[in-house]
């Protein structure tokens, strides 16, 4: 993965619990994490597929290695709002592909 094909600044928001209500349910808040990002739609035919399995993923994000990570996550690409739906290792450590969908509306 080049450096180059980085041409996008996203916000990866990481989900943190701040604390407990009174029924015991989990408050959580959103922590901001710049990444540079390559965005990539999928074609007509990995889009259906990819909705056989996760639903309705609309596109793909390669950001470099990290580890923290996850689909509990949401990334904010110009102002939409992406619901990460399965986070995948490029290679050893090279990057990290997040596939999404829109969250419409938001």
């Amino acid at each position: 993965m080049r450096p180059g094909e980085m041409d996008r600044h996203v916000v990866v928001q990481k989900r943190t619990v701040v604390g407990q209500n009174d029924y015991g349910e989990e408050i959580y808040s959103w922590t901001d994490v710049d990444v540079w990002a390559r965005r990539r739609d999928l074609r007509g035919d990995e889009r259906y597929a990819a909705q056989q399995t996760l639903s309705k993923i609309t596109c793909k994000y390669h950001i470099r290695y990290r580890t923290d990570i996850d689909v509990k996550d949401r990334l904010v690409d110009d102002g939409q709002t992406y619901d990460i739906h399965a986070v995948l290792p490029i290679r050893r450590r090279e990057g990290l592909e997040l596939l999404v969908s829109g969250r419409g509306g938001e």
